[in-house]
């Protein structure tokens, strides 16, 4: 009689892994938190059990296989291995998507085991269930919520070798991933057909892992700097996967600055320049130097810091033109000229110039001979009191009379 494959004890709905919670702001917590990693964090829990087959001749497992090997049957020949049909070598097997169909199988030949992911798992169809031919209906285990949708095949494939009447038995090996990206590694796990203690390394700090038959797990881990994340099974041979943290392309964060220099001119100081870095959107800049070639040709460099300004002043003489040149990464080479000319005019002082000997004196300011302008001065004074005398007596007559 052919053994069978049995579903696992344990599998179930629940999902008592480490999961994880959204809070305000987006921002991601675990709900179980285990501090192994020498004050780094990591998050784990119990195992992830096996989704339900959905098909009483399946046993479900979590996690993922692609070869005969994983499932113990490393001498058999894998047919398939896509998600559509199989019609070769005397082997017909036929899918629309979602479920298969084993209509012949070559002669002399048996599938010992035929492997259907789907969703977070795999079901397991081992040799009995396929005694009568055809066999229909083969799918991947459930997915949804509550897990009841027979979900899209992934993959499929076959392990056959020859007609036996006690065909070799099929076991699922233990298997486990890491994968990472610059903030996390994320160790996932399965334990095939035994219960299996996963060893996860993080740089010599192990954090042990239990896992029960036919269920899987997920640890994330958070790292920085050059890490390495690796898992195998406890007392087992070797190492099971491996990632490293490659900080150099992690962490070379580009320089985020802005450079901008602004000119002033004033007589008293001369010319004033202005270096500024300020920050952008809420970032903290790097620090930049800028290259000042004063107005005598001498070359300075002033670094400036994230969010200030620094200012400098460099004197001008009078009646002649200083330029000043700043650059910086970031900012082209910018040039200002100051043309000083700054002589303030307070008053004119008015100077009488000698009489030259033939001429006339001129008052000042009015252009007149000196004599002319004293005999106009007599001739109204007689005007006057002449004018003055004939309104006395006309006075005098008015009163008299």
């Amino acid at each position: 009689m052919r053994p069978t494959l049995t579903c696992s004890e344990g599998v179930g709905m629940n999902r008592h892994s480490a999961r994880f919670a959204r809070i305000a702001g987006g921002a991601l917590v675990a709900t179980v938190i285990a501090p192994w990693l020498g004050g780094g964090l990591a998050f784990a829990g119990a195992s992830k059990p096996a989704p339900p087959s959905g098909d009483e001749r399946a046993t479900s497992f979590s996690g993922n296989v692609t070869t005969c090997a994983q499932i113990g049957l490393g001498d058999d020949t894998l047919i398939g291995g896509g998600t559509g049909d199989f019609t070769a070598d005397g082997y017909d097997i036929q899918s629309d998507g979602t479920n298969l169909t084993v209509n012949a199988v070559a002669d002399g030949q048996q599938i010992d085991a035929l492997v259907v992911k789907g969703g977070d798992g795999y079901n397991i169809y081992a040799a009995s269930v396929f005694a009568q031919l055809p066999v229909s209906g083969l799918h991947a285990p459930l997915v949804g919520n509550p897990p009841d949708n027979v979900p899209t095949i992934s993959h499929w494939f076959a392990c056959t070798g020859p007609a036996d009447e006690n065909p070799p038995p099929v076991f699922v090996a233990p298997t486990g991933t890491v994968t990472g990206d610059c903030d996390n590694a994320t160790v996932d796990v399965a334990a095939g057909s035994d219960d299996t203690t996963f060893v996860i390394d993080h740089d010599g700090t192990t954090q042990q892992d239990e896992v029960a038959a036919g269920n899987g797990d997920e640890v994330v881990i958070p790292w920085s700097g050059d890490s390495t994340v690796s898992v195998s099974v406890l007392d087992g041979e070797g190492t099971l996967d491996t990632a490293d943290r490659d900080s150099a392309a992690c962490d070379n964060v580009e320089p985020v600055t802005n450079p901008a220099v602004s000119f002033a001119n004033a007589c008293k100081t001369g010319i004033s320049v202005t270096l500024s870095n300020m920050n952008l959107d809420d970032t903290t800049n790097d620090d930049v130097t800028f290259t000042v070639v004063s107005p005598r040709g001498k070359t300075k460099h002033v670094n400036v810091r994230a969010d200030q300004l620094v200012k400098l002043v460099f004197p001008v003489v009078e009646d002649t033109t200083a330029t000043v040149t700043v650059s910086a990464p970031g900012l082209s080479a910018t040039s200002h000229s100051f043309k000083k000319d700054c002589a303030a005019v307070l008053g004119e002082k008015v100077v009488k110039p000698p009489a030259v000997q033939g001429e006339q004196e001129q008052l000042p300011f009015t252009g007149l001979p000196a004599s002319v302008a004293a005999y106009v001065a007599g001739l109204m004074l007689a005007v006057g009191g002449a004018l003055t005398a004939l309104g006395r007596r006309r006075s005098g007559e008015r009163s008299a009379s």
